[in-house]
């Protein structure tokens, strides 16, 4: 009774779930750090400090570049909640996010195709966009608020899980702490291979991310048949 509970648990509300989408996340970071000479896409409170600090200092033009994925990540996000008010208003079957991962694997697939002499600040634009996008289809895990594609959200949560594991000395803190430091350093992991297979595949290394979210999407589509069909 105990596993039947456990498997109707929606995939996107399971650790496992959320922590494969947090990798990709991360590997986002090293695919464009490698393959876009050295820029973290998903780098956006540096990106802010970068921003005041350019102003401050009359470099108008290198503001901009910094202002420009702020900018798409935010475009990004509102594009994520364009998809799901329309697919809630066409009553799209089953959960909407099925559809927007399998739109996100696709849009990664593309920029895969994007040679290298292509200016970087459009493709390193174009991925801040669907990181933000990403940002916003999976918002919390065991009911507590988490973040796919940064980090410093997510550090918060694991300290204040970490007092409250010591507080209160018992084995479901301590498993949720665990598992919410987990979820965090998967980003981070997730750049070891953005970084390592770049440098084999350049370009097309973005592919194996493209491949994880349409999977991802695939569990969603498994999972609705099963229980929800």
């Amino acid at each position: 009774m105990k596993n039947d509970k456990i498997k109707r648990i929606p995939p996107w509300e399971r650790p496992l779930f959320i922590m494969i989408v947090t990798f990709v996340g991360g590997y986002m970071n090293g695919y464009t750090y490698i393959t876009r000479n050295n820029i973290l896409a998903n780098m956006h409170t540096a990106n802010m400090s970068k921003l005041g600090i350019n102003i401050a200092l009359g470099e108008w033009l290198e503001a901009l570049s910094y202002f420009l994925p702020i900018m798409t990540c935010i475009l990004g996000a509102a594009f994520s909640e364009l998809i799901r008010a329309i697919l809630t208003n066409f009553k799209f079957k089953g959960d909407w996010r099925k559809f927007a991962l399998i739109l996100e694997s696709i849009s990664l697939f593309l920029i895969g195709l994007i040679p290298k002499s292509f200016p970087d600040v459009i493709v390193t634009n174009l991925v801040s966009f669907l990181m933000g996008y990403q940002l916003c289809l999976f918002r919390d895990c065991l009911g507590t608020g988490f973040n796919t594609t940064i980090c410093t959200g997510n550090i918060r949560t694991v300290g204040i899980l970490l007092f409250s594991a010591l507080d209160k000395k018992n084995k479901e803190s301590l498993k949720k702490l665990i598992t919410f430091t987990i979820l965090t350093f998967s980003f981070g992991f997730g750049t070891i291979p953005g970084t390592l297979i770049s440098l084999i595949l350049s370009i097309k290394a973005v592919w194996l991310c493209s491949l994880i979210l349409f999977l991802q999407a695939f569990w969603i589509y498994y999972y609705e048949k099963i229980y929800l069909i």
